[in-house]
C-alpha cells in the first residue's frame, strides 16, 4: 500500500496531498504571505532562507542566464554583421579586377586577410577568354583531375575536411604538405565546373558538417565574375 494511500486512510495529510493543493490552489500564498517568510530552505552550503529569498535566487539565475543568451545572439548577430561586411568588399575587389590574374591575386589577398585562410588555390577546368597566357589556376577542359571534383562540382555544395592526398597535392602543390583540414567550395558557370579550396594546418579549422553557407555564397560570386573570362560550352561569355 503506498504512503499516500496509507495517509488517506489515517487522516493524515501527505507530502503529495500538499503538493497537489497548491498546484490546485496557486493563490494560496496570496492569501497566506506571512507563510513566505516562515518558510525556509535549504541553500549552498547548508543555510536555511526563506522562501522568498530562495524565489529571489532562482530569479536572479534564470535573469542571469537570459542575459547571458542575449549576450550570446548579439555576439551572433555582430559576427553575421562584420561577415557580410567582408563578403562586400570581396565582392568589390573581385568586381573591381581588369584581368583574371588581377582577379585571383584580389581573392587569395581578401580571404588571407579577411578571412584569416592559410592556403588559398583556385582550379578551373575550363579554357580562358582571353588571349594573354592563363594562369595556374586554368587547367583546361581536359584535365584528368577533373574527376577528383566531379561529384562537388555537380552537387554544387562546399565540403568541409580533410582532403584525399590526391586532392591535395592537385590544389595546392608541394605547399600542401601540411595541410590538416580544408574546405573547398565549387565554381560553376554555362559549360564549366572549378573549385576554390582553403586550407588549415590545423585539423579541427574546417571540420565534416560544419556550417557552409557564407562559403557557398563567395563561391557564387566568385563564379559569377569568372563568366567573364571563361569560354563556355555555348560559345565566348
Amino acid at each position: 500500500m503506498s504512503t499516500e494511500k496509507r495517509s488517506e486512510e489515517s487522516g493524515q495529510i501527505s507530502e503529495a496531498m500538499v503538493a497537489q493543493y497548491l498546484r490546485e490552489h496557486p493563490a494560496f500564498f496570496n492569501e497566506h504571505p506571512e507563510l513566505l517568510t516562515d518558510i525556509e530552505l535549504p541553500h549552498g552550503g547548508g543555510a536555511a532562507v526563506s522562501l522568498v529569498e530562495r524565489q529571489v535566487l532562482i530569479l536572479r539565475e534564470q535573469n542571469e542566464q537570459n542575459r547571458q543568451r542575449l549576450q550570446a545572439l548579439i555576439d551572433i548577430a555582430r559576427h553575421n554583421e562584420e561577415l557580410a561586411g567582408r563578403m562586400h568588399q570581396l565582392a568589390l575587389a573581385l568586381l573591381d579586377a581588369a584581368d583574371p590574374g588581377q582577379m585571383f591575386s584580389s581573392l587569395y589577398a581578401n580571404l588571407r586577410r579577411n578571412f584569416t585562410a592559410e592556403q588559398v588555390a583556385v582550379r578551373l577546368f575550363a579554357e580562358p577568354a582571353f588571349a594573354a597566357p592563363a594562369g595556374p589556376e586554368f587547367v583546361g577542359t581536359a584535365a584528368a583531375e577533373e574527376q577528383l571534383f566531379t561529384s562537388i562540382i555537380r552537387e554544387g555544395l562546399p565540403l568541409s575536411g580533410q582532403l584525399k592526398r590526391q586532392q591535395q597535392v592537385f590544389l595546392f602543390g608541394d605547399e600542401g604538405d601540411d595541410i590538416r583540414s580544408a574546405v573547398m567550395v565549387p565554381l560553376h558557370g554555362p559549360g564549366w565546373g572549378g573549385i576554390l579550396a582553403i586550407g588549415s594546418t590545423s585539423k579541427a579549422r574546417f571540420q565534416e558538417g560544419m556550417g557552409l553557407e557564407l562559403l557557398a555564397n563567395m563561391g557564387e560570386i566568385v563564379s559569377a565574375v569568372l563568366n567573364n573570362w571563361i569560354v563556355s560550352s555555348y560559345g565566348a561569355s
